[in-house]
């Protein structure tokens, strides 16, 4: 058997080794990431996945709807962040609308839509037919009936092409002004 040095030294040949080896793991590994909550989160007082909103006027009838993959809504700053908005426009002298982005706010008091990322505007839902606009950013003023950009704009439908900087749009009459650098091309059938 082991006198009591001869298992001290047994147990300092087993321990300083491991202490060792520990104290250089940690040396050798970074310490562990820590979660930050996303600030956005605690500004919200709600958020919805895979919602959807209708707005309807003063006779009943639906004036557009908003579909979103996630929403939410930030008191503080009185707006709702939309993730893959699309939203539906409806107008009884006009085929329905659609407009999409990847992402977006929505003002509390509905007097303006900011629209971001990819966005996609068609003004029917028969692709056959649409003429198609294509824009990086869209800010929407419904109050006003008006929809304007500052960035590169496309518009395209079976007859051509047609591509700007900066645009404005009466979404009511659904009159389109490019703004600058206007270019074109006619399809001939």
């Amino acid at each position: 058997m082991l006198t009591g040095r001869a298992r001290l030294a047994a147990a300092a040949a087993i321990l300083i080794p491991t202490v060792i080896y520990l104290g250089m793991d940690s040396e050798r590994r970074p310490d562990r990431i820590r979660e930050e909550p996303n600030p956005a989160y605690q500004l919200a007082d709600y958020y919805i996945v895979n919602g959807q909103i209708r707005d309807f006027d003063n006779t009943g009838m639906l004036k557009q709807q908003l579909s979103s993959t996630q929403l939410e809504h930030q008191p503080g700053l009185q707006q709702t962040v939309v993730t893959n908005p699309e939203m539906q426009i409806y107008n009884a002298q006009q085929p329905s609308r659609t407009v999409s982005s990847l992402k977006g706010v929505i003002s509390d008091s509905d007097d303006e839509v900011i629209l971001d990322g990819q966005v996609l505007f068609q003004d029917n839902a028969d692709t056959t037919i649409a003429t198609t606009l294509r824009t990086e950013s869209l800010t929407i003023l419904p109050r006003q009936s008006l929809a304007r950009t500052d960035e590169r704009v496309i518009i395209s439908n079976s007859s051509g092409t047609t591509t700007g900087v900066g645009m404005t749009i009466d979404t009511d009459s659904g009159i389109l002004n490019l703004l600058s650098e206007v270019t074109g091309v006619y399809n001939v059938d």
